[in-house]
């Protein structure tokens, strides 16, 4: 008995804050929210002009979002936000974001996708340990030699070989760094990278 007069008090306390919440009729108070639309992007502004000008080019339209954004519904009708950079204090529009439209964010992936780090101490074991050969400074810099001529696409043992024009691939080198400064003095400097300049404490 006590458990169904809990259950029905509680229901009534439910029914009680639901006509509180809802007793009010939705339609006798309104807020608008004035946007500007699309001109409240200079971006968005910026992508219509231009894709005006090659709509006349081509003849054919492309670019158009009050038109075609959700079937009609212009765009910007909420707040078109910007976004921070990493916590930089830097706020950009979204499409300045957008990979197609930054050629920074396109340089850092080719950068990415150019540096490789390979650890040589297991490479150096396996020739010690398994083959009995010496590694040593000379041989590291030999190496490095043979490797900068090879990695940009030249040829080191075939004699009939199609190798790639130096021009096409300057940006294509091997460089090494250590954490002992004796194996850094004894290495050609061409081939170091100091650490230490780089990166100062």
């Amino acid at each position: 008995m006590a458990k169904s007069a809990k259950i029905e008090r509680t229901q009534k306390l439910f029914l009680k804050a639901m006509k509180t919440k809802f007793a009010g009729d939705p339609t006798s108070n309104s807020t608008v929210f004035e946007r500007k639309g699309l001109e409240q992007s200079p971006r968005k502004v910026e992508f219509m002009k231009e894709a005006q000008k090659v709509a006349m080019d081509r003849g054919i339209s492309g670019y158009d979002p009050k038109r075609c954004h959700c079937g009609g519904i212009p765009l910007g009708q909420r707040q078109l936000t910007t976004y921070e950079v990493s916590t930089t204090g830097v706020f950009v529009e979204g499409d300045d974001l957008h990979f197609v439209n930054n050629a920074a964010m396109q340089q850092m992936w080719d950068d990415i996708r150019r540096t490789i780090i390979v650890g040589l101490d297991l490479a150096h074991q396996t020739l010690q340990k398994r083959l009995g050969k010496e590694v040593t400074p000379e041989t590291i810099n030999e190496y490095l030699h043979v490797l900068n001529h090879a990695m940009p696409g030249a040829a080191v043992v075939q004699e009939h070989m199609v190798e790639t024009h130096p021009a096409l691939t300057e940006d294509c080198y091997v460089k090494v760094f250590t954490g002992d400064d004796e194996m850094a003095d004894d290495l050609e400097p061409q081939f170091v990278l100091n650490v230490d300049k780089l990166f100062p404490a």
